[in-house]
């Protein structure tokens, strides 16, 4: 009886201290998004520091991002996978993630798994598929405060060198012949549900769980030399040959989800500094009485070139713009002179959000000096060119 009572006592007291941690939300799989499902976003991409504070974890918080801009809106189209251009076994539905970059998933019951890319990524040339083995979770059902999961994935893709770009591939012929060259990508990442609370955004006020990502994604490349087989020439692709996305990248990522709304509330993405917000994005509510409309096609509203993120940075920083047509696009580096020292894109693209990464280094595949520097966009569409321009800044 008096074990009883002192049990008694002390859910008395935890009641009295922490009344919120009883009142938490749970996130079930009726948020899961299904095919025909379009999810609509907004991004903020230079978000005020004193507007999106990370607060440590804990319950009942509150957190006022109403002061986040809209850089840009995008949808999400899920689609069935039947209607891809893949056939990725098991996966229930694809999304265009990228220009030309399909995503797979899986859905079941309690979690949503990426399983497949499709497209060009990274340095290909050619259409690929890279199959995550096993797949990588992406969301959880049902989502609690505590919860806490720990997942890896990887992918190998093989592939002749003239899937690879043409001028990479000439470059890596200076030092070595392969007969094949492949991607060796190993991703480990934990997903945390430290917080819960209320969450102000432009638009609305909702009750949320907060889950911190953290994601280390190592990749690698070997080329297939005879009579020695399979070796690591990473160094060698990045260093000499300039391949892109090479070595070990840390993120954090902090998405707020809400038990009624299939898009996150807000979506928060940080660098290697987790409380150092690079990018934020929210559930895409235009203001009323403007007579603008929610996107509907997936595709970007205008041209914009965002803010290049990590910035200021120290050995690569990526460069993401957004056309809304075919159209002509130039992207050049110039330094605090105005020369310019780097081509990052030329040529006819399609609408859509592209990317690329600046490794700073010149077109001669020299390192440049630390200062500012100018990202210049010049796209050219039906209405006649367009010039944008952000800056950035390297620390050596």
């Amino acid at each position: 009886m008096e074990k009883t009572s002192v049990r008694l006592a002390a859910l008395v007291v935890v009641l009295a201290v922490c009344p919120a941690a009883f009142a938490q939300i749970t996130v079930t799989n009726a948020t899961f998004p299904a095919a025909g499902d379009t999810l609509r976003m907004a991004i903020d991409d230079a978000p005020d520091a004193a507007v999106v504070v990370v607060s440590p974890p804990g319950f009942d918080l509150v957190w006022d991002y109403s002061g986040l801009q809209v850089d840009s809106t995008y949808a999400i189209i899920f689609r069935p996978a039947g209607e891809g251009n893949a056939e990725v076994p098991d996966a229930e539905l694809f999304t265009v993630f990228a220009p030309a970059l399909e995503r797979y998933y899986n859905v079941t019951e309690d979690r949503i798994e990426v399983t497949a890319d499709y497209g060009t990524p990274l340095d290909l040339f050619v259409p690929s598929l890279f199959q995550y083995n096993p797949p990588l979770g992406d969301r959880y059902a049902p989502l609690n405060f505590f919860d806490t999961r720990a997942s890896s994935s990887g992918i190998l893709y093989a592939e002749a060198p003239e899937a690879f770009t043409p001028a990479l591939v000439a470059s890596l012929r200076q030092f070595i012949q392969p007969d094949s060259l492949r991607y060796r990508i190993a991703i480990n990442q934990l997903q945390a549900v430290d917080a819960f609370g209320a969450l102000t955004i432009p638009g609305g006020t909702y009750t949320v769980l907060r889950e911190k990502q953290t994601r280390f994604t190592e990749t690698r490349i070997d080329a297939k030399i005879p009579p020695l087989g399979w070796l690591d020439v990473t160094d060698i692709a990045k260093l000499m040959a300039g391949f892109r996305g090479l070595g070990v990248d840390t993120t954090t990522t902090y998405r707020f989800f809400n038990d009624m709304v299939k898009e996150p509330i807000a979506v928060l993405h940080a660098g290697p500094d987790p409380l150092r917000v690079l990018q934020a994005e929210f559930t895409y509510m235009p203001p009323t009485g403007t007579g603008r409309q929610r996107p509907t096609s997936g595709l970007p509203e205008g041209y914009v070139l965002h803010t290049s993120y990590p910035n200021p940075f120290r050995s690569q920083t990526t460069v993401s713009y957004d056309v809304p047509e075919q159209a002509e696009v130039r992207v050049e580096i110039y330094n605090a002179l105005g020369v310019s020292v780097r081509s990052l894109e030329e040529g006819a693209v399609s609408p859509g959000r592209h990317r690329m990464v600046w490794d700073a280094r010149d077109d001669a595949g020299r390192q440049v000096a630390s200062g500012l520097y100018v990202v210049k966009m010049v796209a050219v569409g039906r209405e006649g060119p367009v010039t944008v321009t952000r800056a950035v800044t390297l620390i050596r």
